[in-house]
């Protein structure tokens, strides 16, 4: 019989470096899961009122898995609050007042702070539920607007039963001012705050600009005042430390929370020190643990506290050991829900991204040596999930740089870091900033200081929230209502009571398509249907928007965000400079090659009427085997550079998202942008959305993003990043685009995932040949590359045994996930995808 260590061997798992003790017990400690006596998972604590509520569901609208829960999640918090005793006043105080000062009563004085064994960075407890400290009027209005007839909730679940997708106001996905708080410290958050509130009128300060600033003012303390505390436990734990080694480190970190994060960084340990706790508690701030809140640019706003602290002696090994333990701290967020099946909060993704290298002003590449010491932490680190590095990547980026990321690819498994390509990515957001009329906030003088937020998503840093995972459309819905005239194709599901709703006139009757004699009628009602779907969406947005607004201050976030302080409104208000929401398009390539076959079957080769086309998709092709095969394997596909389909592809891509800038929020005033990144919906949803055109049965997979279907790019990968480079508008003829010679209609990013075999790279040959792929890419292809160096036979081996690949990572799209933890429908889209086949 065949061991345990036999089939290890034959497919051998990355494994971390040589670490240092210190950092080998931490990161053992956490892997260690449900077994440590000691985690971070959620606590929680309210008012003691019978109204109170603490879970708030609609950061959670945009995961269809947990709609059957959020009632439960919602009363077990309350069941499992500790009750804080309040201030006589407090509810008379603003919501934003009684929310700043709770969350800070909860981590200043309930919260217990402690210390692991060895680490260099304090602050382990962050996550935390809170009370939202409404009143008892508030409570009830905000109930009916949630759970009312006509409510989100309800409108929520029409949504998403159909097939449209689903939408949300989602906390998290931005990048907080982190490069400035570390330059003037909180003490110099506070005095701006101050400056801002003595300039407002009398009848201001009693208004709502007073009432923000007077919170963001309290939360603005707590940085400081919580270092305080960690700052005693140092000294308190050095008078009984007996090693002197260990003891000097304590009285150093005492003393580096003496300064920071209150007063700006001057070393880097301090630096990494004041970052890590400015973090942590935007995390409590918004009782979100960890997805999105990323840290942008954190090589280039380090790299001045690396170099003076390297010239004042500080030996390089002991500056990656800062970062090593940095890495564990971010790793737990995941305990939040750590007793959910086993070690299930150690395996999700969450998303505290942040990006190394990239093109800095005037053109010059910015890769230091900072960029190549956190590469090497990388590399040593993993496997583990967080944070999650991005490489900016662009014309002028070093051998040197490109050497690295190649070799840590080819031994990576699940490729421990995502690839942005600067020129597309800028040209995206060059295109934002003219569609939304901010050129002075996004120029040529600063676009090359965006970054990326949760698994790929581009924003601007320190003013700029833009919603980028909170809209998430199937634009195959307006292909399916194209074809029925403005009705479902089959009948929705209710989830819960497994009853068929009636089909009725949802979208705009276009038509019987029976009568439609040629191919541009046919595209007309899918315009229509199309432009329907996302006004449809932004009407399911807007519900949720509007109660975060009203409901849900953040005032801790919204003092590094700026804009919030300017304008005296909350960020959950639209309070960024930059306030956008983000349209996610999924189903592309399912969207495109559904009206490639369309256009082939009905209207070129005559092979069947529309009529008879809609009968085998309501059929779900049972009965219409050849049709099928023909829609599958003779018309024209996406993803083979083949002009006729990339055609399609820039088609769609067009109307929708000229479409999408149409619409902003009514509420906050928000700007949708387009983006393309689909997380895990292409999964469940297929289960969802009926058959469609291209051949594909109701419960397979839909297409990834901007991914060609699987199977369908059959001529390799370059043929594969031609066809995307081209759906996002290629180049311009005459050299002007929206960022030098390129065109992006996504400001926001698109998600790319290709799969490889490892023997790809398996010599110095194939990985140089590798290299010139990635320059390649830049040149002719999207926005983000996420790389999957993977066997499929390894794959196989993981389902039959996972307690011998607990620590396989995978690239799912855009973030890493343990392949044994991911969802068996998931884990074969994964092998399919590498042996390239097709449901």
């Amino acid at each position: 019989m065949e061991t345990s260590s036999a089939r290890k061997s034959r497919f051998p798992l990355k494994e971390p470096g040589h670490l240092s003790p210190r950092i080998e017990w931490l990161r053992n400690y956490y892997f260690s899961g449900v077994e440590r006596p000691w985690n971070n998972e959620f606590t929680a604590w309210g008012t003691g009122q019978p109204w109170d509520v603490l879970f708030d569901e609609t950061t959670f609208f945009i995961v269809p898995e947990t709609y059957a829960f959020h009632r439960t999640f919602r009363s077990s918090f309350i069941q499992a609050a500790h009750p804080m005793a309040l201030p006589e006043d407090f509810w008379t105080r603003s919501l934003p007042e009684r929310k700043a000062w709770f969350v800070r009563e909860v981590m200043l004085n309930h919260v217990p702070q402690e210390l692991l064994p060895g680490d260099l960075i304090a602050g382990g407890r962050f996550n935390i539920q809170t009370s939202k400290c409404w009143t008892r009027e508030e409570t009830a209005r905000r109930d009916r607007l949630m759970y009312g007839k006509k409510g989100a909730a309800a409108k929520l679940k029409w949504f998403h039963i159909r097939g449209y997708g689903n939408a949300g106001a989602t906390s998290g996905h931005l990048i907080p001012g982190y490069g400035e708080a570390l330059r003037i410290g909180w003490r110099g958050i506070y005095a701006n705050l101050e400056a801002a509130y003595n300039l407002l009128s009398p009848s201001e300060r009693k208004g709502k600009k007073g009432d923000q600033l007077r919170a963001m003012m309290i939360a603005a303390t707590m940085p400081g005042e919580l270092a305080a505390k960690y700052a005693a436990l140092c000294r308190d734990l050095s008078g009984r430390e007996a090693d002197p080694g260990r003891k000097a480190e304590l009285l150093a970190m005492a003393g580096n929370l003496a300064r920071v994060p209150w007063e700006p960084a001057a070393t880097f340990w301090e630096a990494v020190q004041a970052l890590w706790l400015t973090h942590m508690l935007v995390m409590s701030d918004e009782n979100y643990p960890g997805p999105g809140v990323s840290f942008g640019r954190m090589d280039q706003y380090l790299f001045p506290y690396w170099e003076r602290s390297l010239a004042a002696g500080m030996d390089r090994e002991f500056g990656k050991e800062i970062l090593k333990c940095f890495w564990v701290h971010a790793n737990y967020a995941y305990d939040a829900m750590i007793r959910l099946g086993g070690n299930q909060g150690i395996t999700a993704g969450y998303g505290q991204l942040f990006n190394l290298s990239g093109i800095g002003k005037e053109g010059r590449d910015m890769t230091n040596d900072l960029t190549y010491a956190i590469l090497e932490v990388i590399d040593k680190m993993s496997p583990i999930l967080e944070p999650k590095p991005n490489v900016r990547l662009h014309r002028g980026s070093p051998d040197r740089l490109l050497d690295r990321v190649v070799e840590m690819i080819s031994t990576s498994q699940g490729a421990p870091f995502l690839l942005n390509f600067d020129e597309r990515s800028m040209a995206g957001m060059m295109r934002e900033a003219k569609q939304a009329g901010c050129e002075n906030l996004i120029n040529e003088d600063n676009v090359c200081d965006y970054a990326s937020v949760g698994c790929l998503e581009n924003t601007m840093a320190g003013n700029d929230r833009s919603g980028t995972v909170d809209n998430n459309l199937n634009l195959l819905k307006a292909v399916e209502l194209a074809l029925t005239g403005g009705r479902d194709l089959v009948p929705a599901v209710d989830p819960v009571t497994g009853k068929k709703e009636k089909i009725r006139q949802d979208g705009p009757a276009t038509g019987d398509p029976a009568a439609f004699k040629t191919w541009d009628q046919f595209w007309a009602a899918y315009a229509a249907q199309t432009a329907y779907i996302i006004e449809k969406c932004m009407e399911l947005y807007e519900a949720t928007e509007a109660i975060r607004a009203e409901f849900c201050p953040t005032p801790y976030l919204s003092c590094l965000v700026r804009g919030c302080a300017e304008k005296g409104l909350d960020i959950t208000q639209g309070g960024a400079e930059l306030s956008f929401t983000t349209l996610e398009a999924v189903t592309f390539a399912t969207t495109v090659d559904s009206l490639l076959a369309i256009r082939y079957l009905v209207f070129d080769q005559k092979a069947c009427t529309l009529d008879e086309l809609v009968r085998a998709l309501r059929d779900n092709w049972k009965g219409h085997e050849v049709l099928q095969a023909r829609a599958k394997h003779r018309a024209p596909k996406y993803g083979r550079d083949d002009d006729e389909a990339d055609d399609m592809a820039v088609r769609v891509m067009d109307l929708w998202t000229n479409e999408t800038w149409k619409h902003k929020t009514r509420s906050t005033n928000r700007q949708l942008r387009p983006g393309m990144l689909s997380w895990n919906y292409w999964i469940g949803d297929g289960y969802i959305m009926a058959a469609s055109a291209d051949g594909r049965p109701k419960g397979r997979f839909l297409s990834n993003a901007i991914c060609p279907s699987n199977g369908a790019d059959t001529k390799g990968p370059t043929a594969n990043i031609n066809s995307v480079g081209k759906a996002l508008g290629g180049k311009a003829r005459d050299g002007n685009g929206d960022w030098g010679g390129y065109l992006n209609s996504l400001p926001n990013g698109s998600s790319h995932t290709i799969t490889l075999n490892p023997s790809m790279l398996r010599d110095p040959e194939h990985r140089q040949k590798f290299k010139a792929f990635l320059r390649g890419y830049t040149e002719n292809g999207g926005t983000s590359l996420q790389i999957n160096m993977l066997d499929a036979d390894m794959l196989r081996e993981a389902q039959r045994h996972p307690e011998d690949y607990r620590t396989l990572l995978v690239r799912i799209t855009g973030y890493n996930a343990y392949f044994t933890s991911i969802g068996r429908e998931l884990q074969d889209e994964i092998i399919a995808r590498e042996s390239h086949g097709r449901y």
